[in-house]
């Protein structure tokens, strides 16, 4: 067969004649008339090689063969309408995946509430979660087409990528109770001199608490860093290591009753932007736009 001289049209009227069963009503239910209709099955048993409908006192009777093409041909015609269909988007009728990249915070914080959601507003729309591990990864998956969204700290980009801010976030501490740096009369000095764990995803040794206790002329032990903070409430819970973390992670652990205490960093920590970031050539793409406009709601409330 030569797809090329192909008529999509015979597809139209083979589909219809299975659904009917009767060339005259198969013709009403696509536009042609009996005439164009009795032609149209000439040619398809021409492509075919075979008689695919044959008459019995109860209708067109389709042969195994018109059985065989059936399901493929209908499914073609589903795939063609819905590229041709217009932009709108259905979260409802949605049955497609959406990869998007998290760091672990943007993770924890927006991902509980986006699949409620989803649940409810697009019950067959599901997301391919990947890790971020460092800042220089989110352009590459965006322009690699890995992932159609990338939640994490914004990053110096080129205009290709499009950016959308979520929230901001602070610090707050958590420690065991009756932790001695923050007893009623503890000082900056007794949290310096406490050990601390360090949450870092790239690994560094020293990050924004050191630097602003470097201003002040003191320094701080690192006892522990880690690359993600899920484990930092259990070590803290059973030491006597202090870790500062995200203002929202910390709240949400410490209502968990795993043991710890929340309490404001004795030092001035500025707060932080999350982003969601984007390739323009998915700018348009409906259920990304949707789901952009989703994640921003959430991140809204959290």
């Amino acid at each position: 067969m030569d797809v090329a001289g192909f008529d999509l049209n015979l597809l139209k009227a083979f589909d219809a004649l299975y659904a009917e069963r009767h060339v005259t009503r198969a013709g009403q239910r696509i536009g042609l008339s009996q005439s164009a209709m009795s032609g149209a099955l000439t040619r398809l048993r021409e492509v075919f090689s075979d008689e695919l409908f044959v008459r019995s006192p109860t209708g067109m009777q389709p042969t195994p063969r018109a059985d065989d093409l059936a399901g493929p041909i209908s499914s073609s015609l589903r795939l063609m309408r819905s590229v041709l269909q217009d932009d709108r988007f259905d979260p409802a009728a949605a049955d497609q995946i959406v990869s998007i990249a998290m760091t672990d915070y943007a993770a924890f914080v927006l991902l509980p509430p986006l699949l409620a959601r989803l649940a409810v507003e697009a019950p067959r729309l599901d997301l391919r979660v990947r890790g971020i591990f460092g800042k220089d990864e989110v352009v590459d998956l965006l322009d690699s087409g890995e992932v159609s969204l990338a939640l994490s700290v914004p990053v110096d980009t080129s205009a290709r990528i499009l950016t959308r801010a979520l929230l901001r976030e602070g610090f707050a501490c958590i420690a065991r109770p009756g932790h001695p740096a923050f007893a009623e009369h503890a000082d900056i000095e007794a949290f310096a001199e406490a050990p601390h764990l360090l949450v870092s995803p790239e690994g560094d040794r020293a990050g924004l608490v050191d630097r602003k206790l470097a201003a002040l002329g003191l320094a701080r032990r690192v006892v522990l860093s880690l690359p993600q903070f899920l484990v930092a409430p259990f070590v803290v819970a059973d030491t006597d290591l202090i870790a500062t973390l995200a203002s929202r992670v910390a709240g949400r652990f410490a209502a968990a009753n795993l043991g710890i205490v929340v309490h404001e960093p004795p030092i001035p920590l500025s707060d932080w932007p999350l982003a969601m970031m984007w390739h323009r050539r998915v700018d348009d793409h409906p259920a990304t736009a949707w789901l952009r406009d989703c994640i921003a709601g959430i991140a809204a409330s959290a």
